[in-house]
């Protein structure tokens, strides 16, 4: 009947300690040490069960298996328990996975010594008629796996001690009843493993009150208690300054951040600055509720230091201002990227407007004589085709003219080369002079020149062309180490159809040819085409040299 009860009392405590391992192991995501707790009370509940059933039936049969299973589980509990007083401990902390595979050799290693018992009995000598109850049929495995069990669990025991000495109040009750719960069946069983008592078999019961403790404690204090506890954690792990300030702008509160800003800006500031005032600090700012600015203050060494600040106002139950809450940030780095990247944005913008500057010159070298300065013959007949098409768009008059130097091959053979260039040089300047901002005047190839002349009909821009040839006529260009008497022909076509550019220059060198024929010196205008598209006849000399 004893035995009876025994074994019940073993298998209710199981149960429980299966169902608080259940249970934890559904909040395992709310509480980082409810995975350990599962592993502790499952472990509990299958030495427990073990028990009861090796205390009802002790057939060599029967005892052998479960031996086995119960071993499992006692070898489990340990590495559990260390586990699970970590993090109590400490909630941060996690079971680094690589732990993992070494926790589990020493629980290996007992099942590989029980199975093999038969063969050598050192971890048992003898199974005995009540399992492993008596202490003279245990072998030196045995007592090498209760060494390190007791050293996991004395470590656990250490990390929950420890915490308990240097937490605050509202925390220590975790750790206290955690410690209560566990030390009583860890010494009842130390006591019976050393053969002080008689009552070790008790252990797994006495652990199940354990896991329960352990678990109503974690569920009452760490998942709603402990809320304040971790918001304080984070208040001083903050990176960001947080301080608090009575309505007299005393200090009533601040975190390690907004000390070491403090004590960054003024290093004479006292260790403590709990109820100084903050002023001596910060200096004036602006106390309007919810509101934020940028505060620049000197350091120490005379650096500036930015910070951006925010500012809470702090109620009481009537809604009266009772004090101040500000949370500032060191954003002196990002404002100094900030100055360096609109410093290398205005750097790079100067760049890139060099760069355009470069870039147009050489577009306009492109498209200019090397020699003379005006335009060569590429901008000549772009600039043409586009004033052919607006001339076709709005109906005004267009007129084209070629001017050709008289006899200035002479001149390079009679005075070089060089004074050549100088007669083209300051032949292109005279006649730049004379012309409008409008018209375009180019340089056609040798001593030939063409000028585009937008709005002016046959007759208008031929009368232009000879107002620049008796201007050029009258004056004398030095050329050489002499001073020469220049003249030129001209050719002046008028748009009075579908032309293209070529042809209009083409009918504009015909009129400069029959001013050639014509002696020189003159300017011709080419025979308007008639309604057939037939050219007139002859053309038109305008004026000629006297």
């Amino acid at each position: 009947m004893e035995q009876s009860l025994l074994a019940l009392l073993f298998v209710l405590s199981g149960g429980v300690a299966l169902v608080v391992a259940a249970v934890a192991w559904r909040r395992r995501h709310a509480a980082p040490p409810a995975r350990a707790l599962a592993l502790v009370s499952a472990s509990v509940g299958v030495w427990s069960v073990s028990d009861g059933i090796i205390a009802l039936d002790k057939t060599l049969e029967t005892v052998q298996p479960l031996l086995v299973l119960k071993f499992l589980a006692v070898g489990a509990l340990p590495a559990g328990f260390l586990w699970m007083s970590r993090a109590i401990a400490d909630r941060a902390w996690l079971l680094p996975r690589r732990a993992i595979p070494w926790l589990a050799v020493e629980p290996a290693l007992v099942m590989v010594a029980l199975l093999s018992n038969d063969r050598h009995h050192l971890f048992l000598t003898s199974l005995g008629s009540a399992g492993v109850h008596e202490g003279e049929n245990t072998g030196p495995l045995f007592w090498a796996h209760s060494a390190y069990s007791y050293l996991l669990i004395t470590a656990g025991v250490l990390h929950l001690l420890r915490a308990w000495m240097r937490s605050p109040h509202s925390q220590r009750r975790l750790y206290g009843a955690s410690l209560l719960a566990a030390l009583p069946p860890l010494l009842l069983n130390a006591a019976g493993t050393l053969e002080i008592i008689k009552l070790e078999y008790l252990t797994p019961v006495g652990f199940c009150v354990t896991t329960v403790t352990i678990h109503w404690a974690l569920v009452r204090r760490s998942l709603y208690d402990l809320v304040p506890v971790e918001r304080a954690r984070l208040f001083d792990m903050l990176d960001d300054m947080v301080m608090t300030v009575d309505a007299a702008g005393r200090v009533l509160d601040l975190n390690p951040s907004a000390e070491r800003l403090f004590h960054r800006l003024s290093p004479d500031l006292p260790t403590r600055l709990g109820g100084a005032v903050s002023t001596g600090a910060l200096g004036r700012l602006p106390l309007t509720d919810g509101m934020a600015f940028d505060h620049t203050m000197t350091g120490a060494e005379g650096s500036p230091v930015d910070l951006n600040v925010r500012v809470s106002a702090l109620r009481d139950r009537r809604g009266e201002v009772q004090g101040w809450a500000f949370v500032g940030r060191d954003v002196t780095a990002l404002n100094d990227q900030h100055r360096e990247l609109q410093e290398a944005n205005e750097r790079l913008r100067a760049q890139v407007a060099t760069i355009e500057a470069l870039r147009a010159d050489l577009a306009e070298q492109a498209v200019r004589d090397p020699l003379t300065g005006l335009h060569n013959r590429r901008h000549l007949m772009e600039a043409l085709r586009r004033e052919l098409r607006l001339a076709a768009e709005s109906g005004a008059p267009l007129s084209v003219a070629i001017l050709d130097i008289d006899h200035f091959k002479q001149i390079n053979d009679r005075y070089g080369h060089g004074a050549g260039d100088q007669v083209l040089m300051r032949f292109a300047k005279l006649v730049g002079g004379q012309v409008r901002v409008d018209d375009v005047l180019a340089r056609y190839g040798g001593e030939e020149f063409v000028l585009v002349l937008p709005g002016a009909t046959g007759g208008q821009a031929a009368e232009r062309v000879d107002t620049i040839r008796r201007w050029v006529t009258a004056g004398r260009l030095p050329a050489g180490g002499h001073t020469l008497s220049v003249t030129f022909s001209a050719g002046v076509a008028a748009l009075t159809g579908e032309q293209k550019a070529e042809d209009l220059l083409h009918s504009a060198d015909e009129a400069l040819y029959a001013a050639k024929r014509a002696g020189r010196n003159r300017v011709v205008l080419a025979p308007a085409e008639d309604a057939s598209g037939s050219p007139a006849p002859e053309a038109s000399t305008i004026s000629a040299a006297a």
